[in-house]
């Protein structure tokens, strides 16, 4: 009877795990489902499912927030389903200012500059007097 219960605990015990591993092994694309605004500037969407891994507020020249986010690929730019919420939060993309990864948005005088690299973003927000940073993000982190 002892040895019984043991095995029945061993199987529950195996398909929890194997449940865990098979939710974290889900799909490594974004959702592109929920959205909260980003650090550097609240009514910039990103992702609620990507993680801020680095941050620089307060900087003379810029206010810039980097995340992480599995899926993103820097050939492929900006994804449609993002650049649509993006739109949709207000912003308009200034295609004559986009350079490179880096995409230019501005909604009510503000300026947003989002840099997608291999799996992580980049929101930079320049300060008014120094509105030509996409020169430098060319490169990446």
């Amino acid at each position: 009877m002892w040895q019984k219960r043991m095995r029945y605990s061993f199987y529950a015990l195996g398909t929890i795990l194997l449940l865990f591993v098979i939710a974290g092994c889900g799909s490594s694309k974004p959702s592109w489902t929920t959205f909260v605004g980003a650090s550097v500037e609240k009514s910039f969407p990103v992702p609620k499912e990507a993680n801020r891994v680095e941050t620089a507020p307060n900087n003379s020249k810029m206010d810039y927030a980097h995340y992480s986010l599995s899926g993103l690929h820097e050939d492929s730019g900006v994804p449609e389903a993002y650049q649509r919420i993006i739109k949709e939060w207000g912003w308009t993309e200034k295609a004559e200012e986009s350079k490179g990864t880096t995409t230019v948005y501005e909604k009510d005088k503000l300026t947003v500059q989002l840099t997608i690299h291999n799996n992580s973003f980049t929101v930079l927000v320049p300060k008014k007097e120094s509105r030509s940073i996409v020169q430098g993000l060319d490169s990446g982190p």
